[in-house]
């Protein structure tokens, strides 16, 4: 769409952050919330009882950056990624990538016929990927495979060689049905290139004589030979050790041409075969920790439950799940947790509290709410957000005792600010996006100043509202 990808990564992990206040498992510091609550010997809050305050920020951001996003966001100009494996060798070898579809009419001339007496090569220069038999979709078929009516065909070629087919043969023009859409999508089939290694036992013989199509359900599309191309109908010439081709197929046939003596594949397999999907257990799994959580089992044991779930079924292997754990944040949050309680248990937290009160005592609610976000929002600048709201939560519960505040409230307020960081680059989100959006720390107190502010007035004044 020809927009810089700076205009939209800052929003979108703006939007990542702001989103993870609208449950209280969007986001590390609201998850440790009910275990500093109940520490402090307060009731914990439900999965959704930080919607409202969610709700109301998100929105603020996404009007944000709809009326005010061409002023602050900046335009970055990256250099562009190199090509992934498949658009570099369409680019390279100059192959048709643009698929057309079409249904054989009851009057077609095309019933009947099997594709070498319809000459799609030889005379449209059209390539053959697939066509629909009844509810089965059949990749690269042979040669005698016959056209019949009510077929759905996937081709290869130029615009200007397919109307001409399509004129011929009094075909329908179709958009894609469902079973094509994974084919034209290539998360089940593309474009590889396999070279006959020596001494292959394929060498010396022709596509013909090995039935390509028929033995391993691809599409022959070119044919490298030293210096030559060869992209007419290659179907007699002698393979040679050495010659490369160029295929198209599922990927679980391609790679199972590669697992032989006879080719080698060459390509990268971006998509791995489509083989059991995990996707509806990954999601049971998921829907179940929630379903848990609103049963009222704790937010921390509902979801290690759904974690455990997805271990047992082999969705996540377990070697996988081990790395995917950062160490250092629960060594982190290991030694913090016990730093929070030894403030409050030896005094310190309530002497700061006292030391904090007393500038603001007499003052309205806002006013210490206002104070407590402005903390909240500071200290998850310099340090972890989860670390900041482990550190400050005891500390504004006792300043809530003190000034006749509600303690959750105040709690909740450091949560939700825990994730006001918007300024600098110091929020995982935020460190992720920098590079690949070419931002400096410039572009975050431009965009993110005002959004500071914003995200304060609203999180004071609705948990103003809501809880106090």
């Amino acid at each position: 769409m020809r927009i810089p990808s700076s205009r939209l990564l800052m929003p979108l992990g703006f939007a990542g952050i702001l989103g993870g206040t609208l449950t209280m498992v969007g986001s590390g510091p609201l998850i440790v919330l009910n275990d500093l609550l109940k520490q402090g010997d307060q009731e914990p809050f439900g999965l959704f009882g930080v919607t409202p305050v969610g709700i109301a920020l998100l929105t603020a951001g996404v009007l944000y950056f709809l009326v005010l996003g061409r002023f602050v966001l900046p335009v970055v100009t990256v250099e562009r990624e190199p090509p992934s494996p498949q658009q570099e060798l369409i680019e390279t070898w100059r192959l048709p990538s643009t698929m057309f579809h079409c249904v054989i009419r009851p009057e077609s001339p095309l019933i009947g016929k099997t594709r070498e007496e319809a000459a799609l090569w030889m005379r449209y220069h059209i390539i053959l990927l697939a066509l629909t038999e009844g509810d089965e979709l059949l990749y690269a078929p042979w040669r005698y495979t016959r056209f019949v009516e009510g077929q759905e065909l996937a081709l290869l070629g130029t615009e200007s060689d397919i109307e001409h087919f399509i004129a011929d043969f009094r075909l329908q023009v179709a958009p894609a049905s469902p079973q094509f859409e994974a084919l034209c999508s290539g998360e089940v089939a593309g474009f590889a290139e396999l070279i006959i290694p020596p001494r292959a036992p394929v060498a010396g013989k022709t596509m013909r004589e090995l039935a390509i199509r028929k033995t391993y359900g691809v599409e022959p599309i070119m044919l490298l030979s030293g210096v030559r191309e060869e992209r007419e109908d290659f179907s007699d010439r002698v393979l040679e050790p050495g010659d490369a081709m160029i295929l198209h197929g599922r990927w679980e046939n391609l790679k199972a041409m590669a697992d032989n003596r006879n080719f080698v594949l060459v390509t990268p397999i971006e998509t791995e075969a489509a083989g059991k999907s995990w996707s509806v257990a990954a999601a049971l799994c998921f829907l179940g920790a929630i379903a848990l959580i609103l049963l009222g089992v704790p937010l921390a044991l509902g979801l290690l439950s759904g974690a455990l779930a997805m271990i047992l079924l082999r969705v996540v292997p377990i070697d996988e799940a081990y790395r995917a754990i950062d160490w250092r944040t629960v060594f982190l949050l290991a030694g913090l947790i016990p730093l929070g309680m030894a403030m409050e248990k030896t005094g310190a937290a309530s002497y700061l509290a006292h030391r904090l009160i007393v500038p603001l005592q007499g003052g309205h609610p806002l006013l210490i709410l206002a104070a407590v976000a402005a903390l909240a929002t500071l200290f998850t600048l310099v340090m972890s957000n989860v670390a900041a709201t482990v550190v400050l939560v005891p500390l504004v519960m006792i300043i809530g005792s003190l000034a006749a505040i509600n303690p959750r409230a105040l709690a909740l307020l450091v949560a939700v600010c825990a994730s006001n960081s918007f300024i600098l680059p110091t929020h995982q989100v935020n460190a992720l996006l920098m590079a690949p959006g070419g931002y400096h720390t410039a572009d975050y107190l431009k965009a993110g100043g005002l959004l500071t502010i914003i995200f304060i007035v609203i999180a004071v004044g609705l948990i103003y509202l809501w809880y106090v």
